[in-house]
């Protein structure tokens, strides 16, 4: 669904990409777990797929793989979007509201313009795409809840980063910002080369049997051998008709190679150099990465994606506790309101904070500590709590409410001012080395959510 954020500066594509064209007689033609995909979802996430491909120059697979993998699409959606129901993940409105006015702004039309073209055009309506936007929302947020879970950028790993010539730009940006020197007296970034860089995953599952491995090891050398023969990957994949459902394409963009996962750096730069392509072994299977093409910058951020402001690094902090309890498939959202209520009742009448935090929180790192978060800067926290910190006075206590981690109640024990350019430096760093990551780790977790689903195909396409 990304598509409808990223990739529209036309309202041709606009209307492609939103078309839902209707069918006489629908047909559920997947079961997925507690959900279902009609046929005509399928048919217009193909007319979409066959749409890219035209956009790309690439060539544009037949019927059944089209049909093959917007069939795929929807159901590793569907699988993300039920797994953020059952964690009562929302959307933002004002979020969606300004991507759809960014779109109708890419379109040369005020919102009400755009809204009126959307729903008098037939197949589509501005309703619609609103939530289609919702959708790709919601997936977003599951899927960054579930990577902070599973990615641990440790000091180590910064300290390794921050002797790079990656952290001393990072250094140098945050200078100029705080103009402890002049961009004049900075020494000047060498010009930085951006790739554009495609990978084919053949994903290999940790319980594979030695005779599936060997088979899906030689699936990834004959790839190898049509890249090396100089086909795309969509080509490669085209060339075995639908009998290696297994590999996918996965671009990545424009990439420097600094912000690459790390396993691929060092093979892109000796396809950089000029050698031969080769296979890449990872948990998930084998890699084969492509070079498209390849820029220049001259932007003196090179090294790094620009930094935001940051006029000062001193800010006021405050310390919290809290007080976390998630909607479960015994508990909903409703459920743990009300509980939460209780909690908020037994908290004014006196009960101790940090000994209700210790038995019901069900935020592990601080339920052990009575619930302290310690000192929290502006920014530390979702936007909810953010806020919610900033509303609460010192040695007060928060009514619930609700974040996308759940329902939560905080106390704020106390206020400072710290100068925190050394954890600014650390949390840039940081960002950085968790969006190397996330790629591979997102793959990871998307093959395990769908090997235990259940999915269960109906009629034939």
């Amino acid at each position: 669904m990304r598509r409808y954020l990223l990739a529209l500066t036309c309202l041709t594509t606009l209307l492609t990409g939103v078309s839902h064209a209707a069918t006489a007689v629908d047909q559920v033609a997947v079961i997925v777990n507690d959900g279902v995909i009609l046929k005509s979802d399928i048919e217009a996430r193909m007319g979409d797929l066959r749409f890219q491909a035209q956009q790309r120059g690439a060539q544009v697979p037949d019927d059944a793989q089209l049909f093959g993998a917007a069939r795929e699409q929807l159901i590793m959606e569907n699988l993300q979007l039920q797994l953020a129901s059952r964690n009562s993940i929302r959307p933002d409105d004002n979020t969606v509201n300004a991507a759809l006015a960014n779109l109708a702004k890419q379109n040369g039309l005020s919102l009400d313009a755009f809204r009126a073209k959307l729903d008098s055009t037939p197949g589509t309506s501005f309703e619609y795409l609103r939530n289609a936007i919702a959708r790709e929302q919601i997936i977003e947020r599951m899927r960054q809840r579930r990577m902070n879970d599973r990615i641990n950028i440790t000091d180590a790993d910064i300290n390794q980063f921050m002797a790079t010539p990656a952290g001393s730009e990072l250094n140098r940006q945050l200078d100029v910002q705080l103009n402890k020197k002049s961009e004049a007296a900075a020494p000047v970034a060498a010009p930085t080369m951006e790739y554009l860089v495609t990978q084919v995953l053949v994903p290999v599952e940790e319980s594979a049997n030695a005779k599936e491995q060997l088979r899906l090891a030689d699936l990834a050398k004959q790839i190898l051998q049509l890249q090396a023969q100089a086909m795309t990957p969509e080509q490669a994949i085209d060339s075995f008709k639908g009998k290696a459902p297994e590999a996918a394409i996965e671009p990545l963009g424009w990439r420097s190679t600094a912000q690459l996962p790390d396993l691929l750096q060092a093979p892109l730069e000796r396809l950089i150099a000029g050698d031969a392509p080769e296979l890449i072994r990872s948990p998930r299977g084998w890699h084969l990465i492509w070079l498209l093409d390849r820029r220049e910058l001259r932007s003196p951020n090179t090294l790094l994606p620009p930094p935001p402001p940051v006029p000062t690094t001193v800010v006021k902090q405050r310390e919290v506790r809290h007080i976390l309890m998630r909607p479960n498939d015994l508990q909903s959202s409703e459920d743990i309101r009300e509980v939460m209520n209780v909690l908020y009742k037994k908290l004014k009448n006196g009960a101790d904070f940090a000994e209700l935090a210790r038995i019901n929180s069900q935020d592990p790192g601080s339920a052990v500590k009575g619930g302290d978060l310690g000192w929290v800067s502006p920014g530390d926290m979702v936007p909810e709590f953010d806020s919610m910190i900033g509303q609460t006075p010192i040695g007060a206590i928060s009514q619930p409410f609700q974040s996308s981690f759940g329902w939560h109640i905080l106390r704020v024990d106390g206020e400072r001012e710290k100068d925190m350019r050394e954890t600014v430096l650390r949390d840039r760093a940081k960002q950085i080395l968790f969006a190397r990551a996330y790629d591979e780790e997102l793959g990871a977790w998307l093959r395990e959510l769908r090997a235990e689903a259940y999915v269960d195909f109906r009629g034939s396409n």
